[in-house]
């Protein structure tokens, strides 16, 4: 048989030796728990009120804007593809014809 290896000690990892410096080191995590959830709680709070006041600005500015002017179309402009693409009329060929002399 061999013989039994040496006990390994311990007792330096055991926390209840110095139970003064251990409720301290407890305390003070404790306490920074609590700040940091004071510290998320404001963040959250001051976050949703910027969030709101963005959200009543944003929709304040987007109320006061002037209205667009509806404009009539003019035949007298040549035509372009701006105005193909926004016509509901639209035929695909009108696009082979718009810059007809560039492509040839």
């Amino acid at each position: 048989m061999e013989p039994e290896p040496d006990s390994v000690d311990l007792s330096s990892l055991d926390p209840s030796r110095d139970a003064t410096r251990w409720d301290a080191v407890a305390s003070r995590v404790a306490a920074r728990a609590i700040e940091l959830r004071r510290l998320r709680r404001a963040v959250v709070r001051r976050g949703a009120v910027a969030v709101v006041l963005a959200a009543a600005a944003g929709l304040a500015l987007w109320l006061s804007a002037p209205r667009r002017a509806v404009r009539t179309p003019t035949t007298s402009r040549g035509g372009d593809i701006f105005d193909w693409a926004t016509r509901s009329d639209v035929d695909p060929y009108e696009l082979f014809e718009l810059g007809g002399t560039h492509a040839q």
